[in-house]
């Protein structure tokens, strides 16, 4: 079984996450975790001006997301920062291509999950989360939450801003974009790589026994 992790980042921290999720949903035996980048739209003189170009260069070894990416999978795991409430323009470029996908009906049965990264905690996650897993609504696919309530405390810290939520895994990268993934943040993505993993295993094995 094949997970697909298909994500957009500047400062790296989406690569940050992929990594935990890729983590979590190898534990599930049988199944294969690997990640993918989507197409950088932005000019290389812009990067520069934001400061990314080191951070650019720890995940430029990855393969380019393409729409075979997504049919390939029996499972598909989103993730892009958080702008204005909304995924990257980079990540809805490449959703946005997927129309003949809908179509054919490509992506039907297969399990989708998403994940963000926003500068501070009421940044807008929840709604980037919605506008990715809207994308798995139309495309006919199974959507998987993260069921952080009842199984980590790490979701209700008190003392400490941290991402997290049952939209998708998260995490908070300060308005400088200096922040690290926090311990709980990427406990919360290891255990989202393993319920996606699980799900699809279960559907897996129910489809070869009908």
């Amino acid at each position: 079984m094949n997970i697909h992790i298909i994500f957009h980042s500047i400062h790296g921290h989406g690569y940050d996450m992929a990594k935990e999720i890729k983590k979590g949903a190898e534990m599930i035996e049988g199944v294969e975790a690997n990640i993918f980048k989507v197409p950088e739209t932005i000019s290389t003189q812009i990067i520069k001006k934001m400061g990314a170009v080191e951070k650019i260069k720890t995940f430029s070894h990855l393969p380019l997301a393409t729409i075979e990416t997504m049919v390939e999978a029996d499972a598909i795991i989103l993730g892009a920062p958080t702008y204005f409430g909304s995924p990257s323009g980079q990540m809805v470029a490449y959703l946005n291509q997927f129309g003949e996908e809908w179509v054919k009906g490509a992506l039907v049965g297969k399990v989708g999950s998403s994940f963000t990264t926003s500068s501070e905690q009421n940044g807008g996650a929840e709604t980037c989360l919605s506008n990715l897993n809207t994308f798995f609504y139309h495309q006919g696919m199974i959507i998987a939450s993260v069921p952080t309530a009842l199984t980590y405390e790490e979701m209700h810290v008190e003392n400490k801003p941290v991402g997290g939520y049952s939209y998708g895994a998260s995490m908070i990268t300060g308005g400088m974009n200096d922040y690290e993934i926090s311990e709980e943040e990427k406990k919360i993505a290891r255990l989202q790589g393993k319920h996606v993993a699980k799900i699809t295993k279960a559907l897996w094995l129910g489809m070869k026994n009908i």
